[in-house]
């Protein structure tokens, strides 16, 4: 039996999910579970290694302009809060992504860049190496203690590609003139 928050329930797999979180399941936290009821999974072939059991909170991006962006919030205390961007770099970006289940190119984004959260600020002075699987097993000197304001909410892009303009060049000796129409 496991100790703390009970945060999944009612989830129902089909198999071909590349991810527990793509499975249908229950609200964050919403369950009627005791901890009697945890489960276990075994994996083959015997090689398999489970790294820490102790993953850290659930992650989410919100208020971006699709599901590979925005503002990083974690689960903590059964309430969902942002991350100060204090020492906020690509290699805590790719950490979450990571966690989400994306694998391209990370960018982290700082200044409330996908606005201002509004529940408690839960993470600063995250110190991510960059080859984590989750946020939770990044080190964070003291969760409680921070000087921030929801002005400096980290954000993400995952899967991030780069976009170049084209060099457009004239050729020829056409004169390019533009009208107003009146």
């Amino acid at each position: 039996a496991g100790q703390g928050f009970i945060l999944l329930d009612d989830v129902a797999c089909v198999g071909t999910e590349l991810s527990l979180l793509d499975c249908p399941h229950s609200n964050w936290g919403q369950h009627d579970c005791s901890h009697a009821e945890d489960l276990g999974v075994r994996c083959s072939p015997e090689s398999n290694t489970v790294m820490d059991g102790s993953l850290g909170p659930p992650v989410r991006l919100v208020d971006g302009e699709s599901t590979k962006e925005g503002r990083v919030e974690v689960l903590l205390h059964g309430q969902w809060g942002s991350v100060c961007d204090d020492d906020w770099t690509d290699r805590d970006a790719a950490v979450v992504c990571r966690q989400l289940g994306f694998s391209g190119t990370a960018k982290a984004r700082a200044m409330a860049y996908f606005g201002e959260g509004h529940g408690p600020i839960h993470l600063d002075n995250i110190e991510c190496s960059g080859m984590e699987h989750t946020l939770g097993q990044c080190a964070t000197p003291d969760t409680r203690i921070h000087s921030c304001w929801h002005s400096e909410d980290a954000g993400v892009i995952c899967d991030y590609v780069e976009e170049k303009v084209q060099d457009i060049r004239r050729t020829g000796d056409t004169p390019i003139s533009c009208m107003q129409e009146s």
